[in-house]
């Protein structure tokens, strides 16, 4: 399977966990000269403070860090791609990152 193909089913898994869409963003969705491949999982802000605390962040926060660097490490092995894998408030990446999204979505059936 090719690797976007891949990098869908690495976005489903991760919704599935969490509840709520993931998405591909940053420089490999508008030039062929990246270096990483940015995904991230935004959750609700209450959402997010309940799961990992107000204003956490992986670099402070084991419990952040921890499944940061599993979803990141199975990105990788899933799709052979130097995945950049963040999990960050909706208001926080609205107001930073207004940015295109292309959406990790696939359509399943309803039965």
């Amino acid at each position: 399977m090719p690797a976007g193909i891949w990098l869908t089913k690495f976005g489903v898994i991760v919704a599935d966990y969490f509840g709520h869409e993931c998405y591909h963003v940053g420089s490999s969705l508008v030039t062929k000269e990246w270096r990483d491949v940015d995904v991230r999982c935004l959750l609700p802000d209450d959402e997010f403070n309940a799961r990992f605390g107000k204003g956490a962040s992986a670099e402070t926060n084991p419990k952040l860090a921890a499944i940061t660097l599993a979803f990141a490490a199975l990105g990788k092995q899933m799709t052979g791609l130097p995945i950049d894998f963040q999990i960050q408030t909706l208001s926080h990446a609205n107001e930073r990152y207004p940015d295109m999204r292309s959406a990790l979505v696939e359509f399943r059936s309803a039965s």
